[in-house]
């Protein structure tokens, strides 16, 4: 007796355990029902977490009613078991369908496979067995139902361990989510055979595995599958493959157990030859599948052939065209050579007309495309001293004309000194660019041949040397007439120039405009280069610059709209420029700045000593398409700011971050001596700069743009339209 109250003990305490484990599931799919909510998906009943859930329930709904004495309890746990593996076998093709276009037909037939060989079995167990049989749950449906799970579980897991990528994280969660899978069918077959406390305990694991795996899934949308086409077939031919392996392995796994382990029932054989014979059919439809995608496969792989038969095709133009460029460029160095070699000949009025000839000979024979040419020495009223002809005069209406013509001297007018030389010219060229080639290279003949008249002319080069220093110092004055000499003052703010070229002229433009009452701009550029060549590019720049301001006043405006203006001109002589606009605006007292290209300003306050960490762009003429980014300066306390150009940091030394801490360590010192608020506060470091600049060596053109600025609680400047100009400049 005794001993029977102690057993009955031990089973309701077993009961009472399994009851608080199913209780657990059931908390557990609604746990993860929920989070699928915070997930998105195409179908939200088609969502992993969703499914699984569901099954979480069912699983612990219906093991809960089995533990109750009524009959009509218990059997409904056999339909929520059928729901249960179904749920789960849903769950996986989800999976599936979010890595690969997973064909909607094997869901389908394997849902109706699980669900046809559960029914069966369970109408047989009830026909067999009695009604108060202890054996509500056939082992066999937990045993055959965990064989559904672990087939598709365990593709999925091979197919997640060869992939790699930039989803390696994703793909990370995903397989834990299905080994926790693959754990819950595990304990499902298992649970059958068992004790109580064991079967407890590791229920209890694979519920926290799951909802631990749950917790850590990605949204599905970032499963999805981005691979190219070609890929993308390969990776669905290699995932149906495995799918057809592992559905052969579970039908030999049947057959096994069918044939090995005669003590099976009869609802068990049953139900296994039902799976059996669903298996053979997906087996074929799958073969079926296989071989229509090897198909497309291969049609993808011919497509991405003669995509790459016609990417080489187009790669093969290109290189004849950049061929022909090359080609053509090589021709016009030869001629370049040549001219030179020529125009560097020994020249005196006995031997001119004979080196024209020859120039001309050279221009003739090495451009294809030329057909005429005829160069003239000729007076102001055209009458023609000299002329060198080739090719013949026919008719000329198919060809490109070319003209010109060049002054040699402006004021004789001989035959030994011509006025004008005079150039015609018709060639065969076709290509626009080609055509802008050939003209400045027919200028650059024009010039040659003034340059031998010229030599002519004076016999000498001393003179012809200081004829040259005579337009060069011209050049000079007119760009030192375009550079501010007086100082500019305003209300809260006065700005000098300083500027040193390099040569006698140099491609620095500094600038400061007055755009209204309120807002004023302050421009400082360098081009490229140095010499003439820059000079001329920063003289079209102030132009372009004036230009630009009367419509767009935003500095990151500016820069954009003067790279769209100078672009093609830039591009044309490999040059480009490096620009900053400041623009100071009176009513905020602030300033907006944009750079393209050019060094960052420095900053000298009482509280700030440093380079401004302002963001920058590309230099003018480097790229069509260039954008500028604006910040602005709130003056909020006296100082300065220095605008430069690199030839101010490169003076005299090798390393340019290296001096221009040197410079601001300098003037930092300096205007620690200087009470800010004096007037000759701008005059030091005015002075201090050209000091500094005649003791080093200067390798470039030096331009400095000094603004000083008061805070808001300052007496302002007293504001007149300029001032005398400050020291002497170099």
């Amino acid at each position: 007796m005794v001993r029977n109250e102690k057993d009955a003990l031990v089973k309701v305490i077993d009961m009472i355990w399994e009851a608080l484990l199913y209780v657990l599931g059931c908390c557990a799919g609604v746990s993860i029902v929920k989070r699928s909510h915070i997930l998105s998906s195409v179908k939200h009943w088609y969502n992993v977490s969703f499914l699984q859930g569901l099954g979480l329930i069912t699983w612990g709904a219906g093991n809960l009613l089995s533990l109750y004495p009524l009959l009509g309890l218990q059997k409904i746990c056999l339909t929520s078991c059928i729901f249960t593996y179904a749920f789960f076998l849903l769950s996986l093709h989800a999976l599936q369908h979010s890595t690969l276009a997973y064909a909607s037909w094997k869901t389908a037939f394997d849902s109706v496979m699980l669900i046809a060989t559960f029914i069966t079995m369970v109408v047989l167990h009830e026909m067999a067995y009695a009604p108060n049989t202890k054996e509500h749950i056939p082992y066999m449906i937990p045993v055959q139902g965990g064989v559904f799970l672990m087939i598709p579980a365990i593709t999925l897991i091979v197919e997640n361990w060869q992939a790699s990528g930039p989803q390696s994280e994703v793909r990370i969660r995903r397989g834990l989510l299905v080994m926790a899978t693959i754990l819950f069918a595990g304990y499902s077959m298992l649970q059958p055979f068992i004790p109580t406390p064991v079967m407890v305990a590791l229920g209890v694991t694979s519920l926290a595995l799951l909802v631990g795996a749950h917790r850590g899934l990605e949204n599905q949308k970032l499963l999805q599958n981005n691979q190219p086409e070609y890929r993308y077939l390969f990776h669905k031919l290699t995932f149906g493959k495995r799918d057809i392996i592992m559905v052969q392995v579970m039908l030999m796994l049947c057959v096994a157990i069918l044939f090995g382990a005669p003590e099976i029932p009869s609802y068990g054989r049953i139900g296994l030859w039902i799976a059996i014979l669903f298996g053979c059919i997906r087996v074929y439809f799958t073969i079926r599948d296989n071989r229509s995608l090897v198909n497309e496969t291969f049609y993808s792989a011919a497509r991405l052939e003669q995509q790459f038969e016609d990417q080489l095709a187009l790669t093969r133009e290109s290189n004849e065209q950049l061929r022909k460029v090359l080609t053509l460029k090589q021709n016009y160095e030869r001629l370049l050579i040549a001219s030179n070699e020529q125009s560097l000949r020994e020249v005196s009025y006995e031997t001119l007309q004979q080196v024209i000839e020859e120039l001309v000979e050279t221009w003739y024979s090495k451009i294809d495309s030329l057909v005429y040419l005829r160069l003239s020495l000729e007076s102001q009223n055209h009458i023609v001293y000299f002329q060198a002809e080739k090719g013949e005069r026919t008719d000329f209406s198919e060809l490109h004309p070319v003209s010109g013509q060049i002054v040699v001297h402006e004021d004789m007018d001989s035959a030994l000194a011509p006025r004008y030389v005079r150039l015609e010219a018709y060639t065969g060229a076709e290509d626009s660019q080609q055509k802008e080639l050939e003209q400045s290279l027919f200028q650059l003949l024009l010039v040659n041949v003034r340059g031998l008249a010229q030599r002519c002319l004076h016999q000498h080069q001393a003179l012809e040397l200081r004829f040259m220093e005579s337009e060069m110092e011209l050049a000079r004055r007119i760009q030192s007439m375009l550079v501010p000499k007086e100082q500019l003052t305003l209300a809260g703010l006065r700005a000098r120039a300083v500027y040193a070229p390099f040569t006698y002229v140099g491609g620095d433009y500094i600038d400061y405009i007055r755009v209204n009452e309120r807002y004023t701009c302050f421009i400082v550029a360098d081009v490229s280069g140095h010499g003439l060549p820059a000079s001329l590019l920063a003289s079209g720049i102030r132009t372009a610059v004036r230009a630009v301001l009367q419509k767009s006043w935003s500095p990151d405006e500016v820069l954009t709209r003067l790279n769209q203006l100078l672009y093609d001109d830039l591009s044309k002589t490999r040059s480009y420029v490096t620009m900053l606009v400041a623009l100071y605006d009176a009513e905020e007292h602030a300033l907006l700045l944009s750079r393209a290209g050019h060094p960052r300003p420095l900053y000298l306050s009482a509280t700030q000593k440093m380079v401004l960490p302002c963001v920058g762009g590309v230099g003018l003429g480097l790229l069509a398409d260039s954008t500028y980014k604006v910040e602005k300066v709130p003056l909020k306390e006296e100082g300065f700011l220095l605008l430069y150009t690199d030839g101010f940091v490169e003076s005299g030394r090798k390393k340019a971050l290296r001096c221009i801490h040197s410079w601001l360590q300098d003037l930092s010192m300096l205007m620690d001596k200087h009470e800010r608020e004096s007037e000759n506060a701008m005059d030091g470091v005015e002075s201090y700069i050209w000091e500094m600049t005649r003791e080093g060596q200067q390798t470039d053109d030096m331009s400095v743009l000094i603004l000083q600025f008061q805070s808001t609680s300052q007496k302002p400047f007293p504001e007149i339209d300029a001032v005398t100009a400050p020291p002497a400049r170099l």
